[in-house]
């Protein structure tokens, strides 16, 4: 029983862990974030330093170069975000590694979009945890966005109408800000998720010898607030990350002449943990812990694919229509309904 026990208990972190990937920022209810774990251990060291250094301050005040690193931040993410919704169609192979429960699980997959504010993406990872595969999928054919997992052979699936969030207004998309319908999956949620609930600040940085931007973001206090509000405790849950950094590449490929613009890594943070007194000063050390990490690689630019292949076929499945969280949460003035499931 208790082994029965732990390999749930493990599944619902896995779960968990890739929402998070995946920018669903919240959880679905209290007993899920009461089961968290309190510190996932860590077991790739190379992975768990800091990436990305800061940068010795300059000659302006603080407040100064904080406020102007916030408003770059801002700009930059919209840069991407449009080149993510608006850009060329593109492909990219992609690497997850989550830690939790005393374990490593590594996915692996693919990304494709059509891209030119189409909507139409399908992201396609699969895990392993030691017991067997887990496969997520997230396809969108620009007017539903599906999401289904496979957790143990335990399948959950779930839909978004973007067709009824609002899109572009009138007049040139170029000079608009980025519409709710192209925010739902995939990067351009978590980037939204990131813009939404962080506090940002931007730097520049080489990843593999190549020039990047790294976007990071502080988890705003409000936020703080609401989830443990809404997990009904007291104490944070370690899963829930309260720091992410974006690297972006600051040129394109120089054989491709592509992929300026677009995010190649993506890390979620915990809050400092104490790792016990330093011998010499007898102080607390507290260090952040990476809890998942995401690459995209071998980016590309492709021939804009056929709508089949963003087609989504549900065979007598079960769904949560999750349309009305995301009219709420982008605060379009239509009628909202009661999330149902239907087949």
């Amino acid at each position: 029983m208790k082994a029965a026990e732990r390999h749930s208990a493990r599944i619902l972190l896995l779960v968990t862990a890739i929402a998070i990937a995946l920018g669903y920022l919240r959880f679905v209810s209290p007993l899920n974030a009461q089961q968290l774990a309190t510190e996932p251990p860590v077991s790739r060291t190379s992975d768990q330093k800091e990436t990305f250094p800061s940068h010795p301050a300059d000659s302006d005040s603080e407040a100064d170069r904080a406020a102007k690193s916030r408003a770059d931040a801002s700009n930059l993410l919209q840069l991407v975000l449009r080149q993510l919704v608006s850009g060329s169609a593109f492909d990219a192979k992609v690497r997850e590694i989550v830690w939790t429960t005393g374990r490593e699980v590594i996915g692996v997959g693919t990304y494709e979009q059509a891209g030119d504010n189409t909507g139409q993406f399908n992201l396609q990872l699969t895990m392993h945890d030691g017991k067997g595969k887990h496969r997520l999928q997230q396809i969108s054919d620009g007017r539903l966005v599906w999401t289904k997992s496979e957790i143990s052979e335990a399948v959950k699936l779930s839909r978004v109408e973007v067709g009824k969030l609002p899109g572009w207004g009138p007049g040139a998309a170029n000079q608009q800000p980025i519409p709710p319908r192209l925010q739902v999956g995939a990067w351009a949620e978590m980037l939204s998720t990131l813009q939404r609930d962080y506090e940002l600040s931007v730097t520049t940085a080489n990843l593999k010898e190549k020039p990047v931007f790294v976007i990071s973001g502080q988890l705003r206090e409000e936020k703080r607030k609401t989830v443990l509000k809404k997990a009904n405790r007291s104490d944070w849950p370690m899963l829930y990350p309260t720091q992410m950094r974006v690297a972006v590449n600051a040129e394109p490929n120089t054989e491709t002449n592509f992929g300026l613009y677009l995010p190649v890594r993506i890390e979620f943070w915990s809050d400092p943990i104490s790792n016990g007194s330093d011998r010499a000063t007898g102080v607390r050390q507290s260090k952040r812990r990476l809890i998942t990490l995401v690459e995209l690689y071998s980016i590309r630019p492709i021939t804009t694919p056929s709508a089949e292949r963003f087609r989504f076929d549900n065979v007598n499945v079960d769904f949560t229509n999750e349309t009305d969280r995301y009219i709420e949460l982008h605060d379009a003035q239509l009628t909202q309904r009661p999330t149902v499931r239907r087949r």
